[in-house]
Parts: structure tokens; C-alpha cells; sequence
């Protein structure tokens, strides 16, 4: 006798974007990820941080000014992403390290930044993404969610906002 193993459709999952111009520092970005970890505003039933990325370039350049390669560096926390930037461009012993017996510098332009949570607005479960340069909402059903997260962007200045 068979049985019936066809799928059932069990949710519609929504994604919303939100881009904003860029962010201009990781001070600015960190204080944003903040405000979003400790906000009430937005009724939150479950809002657990699940990745927070920052990545830097390290440009190496010889001592005639060269351009001599570079290296990304990829760090948990903002901490440790300013600390290790200081450390691979502030010091004699690491640009030598590196070979070039030069200098080093950040490229600023190349800085990403990211944070991610996972999230609950009663029954609906979602993830919430900041970035230096969008934010995302995935995998929301319900219009509140969205709304809730939208009125709570609209007041941070960094994202688009009013304060």
C-alpha cells in the first residue's frame, strides 16, 4: 500500500533587505550591534548573537614605497580586530616579518564588518544580519516582524535612520 510522501508546505519564509551608506567605522558599526543586542523596543522574544566578523586589509609596501603584497585579517570582535591592526601595521618587527622591510598600512576601504543573530518575535523565527553597508531580515513570515525590526533601524542614524 503506498504512502503519501509528498511535501507539505508548512511556512512562507520572507527576506527584506535595507542598504544605507556606508558605515564610516567599526567604533560607529560596534555601538550599532550593540544598540541592537540590548534593544526592547521591538518586542523580542529570543534574540541570541550566533557571529560577529570584522575583517581588515593589511597593505605591505617596500622601503621605495612598492606595493609588496597585503594580508586580510579576520578577527571575533572589535578588540581584536583594532588591536591586530595596530600590531601588523605599527611595528617594525611585523612588517619585516612580512619581508617587505618597509611599511605597512590598513586599506580602510577594504574593512567589512558583520553581525549576525538569531531571533524570535513570538512564533516567528528569524535571523537579523548588519553589515557596514545593508541590513538583512531572513526568513520572517509575519508583517510585525519586519515592522518591528524596521521601526527599530528607523531611529539608528548609522542605518538610514532618524535619531
Amino acid at each position: 500500500m503506498p504512502s503519501n510522501h509528498n511535501f507539505e508546505e508548512t511556512s512562507v519564509s520572507r527576506n527584506a533587505k535595507r542598504t544605507y551608506d556606508k558605515i564610516a567605522d567599526a567604533d560607529t558599526f560596534a555601538s550599532v550591534v550593540s544598540a541592537f543586542a540590548a534593544d526592547s523596543t521591538m518586542g523580542l522574544t529570543r534574540k541570541e548573537a550566533s557571529s560577529e566578523v570584522y575583517k581588515t586589509r593589511i597593505d605591505y609596501f617596500d622601503a621605495a614605497g612598492e606595493d609588496k603584497g597585503y594580508l586580510n585579517f579576520y578577527a571575533a570582535d572589535k578588540t581584536a580586530y583594532t588591536d591586530m591592526a595596530s600590531l601588523l601595521t605599527g611595528t617594525e618587527a611585523a612588517e619585516t616579518a612580512a619581508g617587505v622591510g618597509g611599511s605597512a598600512s590598513k586599506d580602510e576601504g577594504e574593512d567589512t564588518w558583520s553581525a549576525k543573530y538569531s531571533c524570535s518575535l513570538g512564533e516567528d523565527t528569524f535571523t537579523v544580519t548588519i553589515t557596514r553597508e545593508y541590513m538583512l531580515v531572513n526568513g520572517f513570515e509575519k508583517d510585525e516582524t519586519l515592522e518591528a525590526v524596521e521601526a527599530w533601524a528607523d531611529t539608528v542614524p548609522a542605518l538610514g535612520g532618524t535619531a
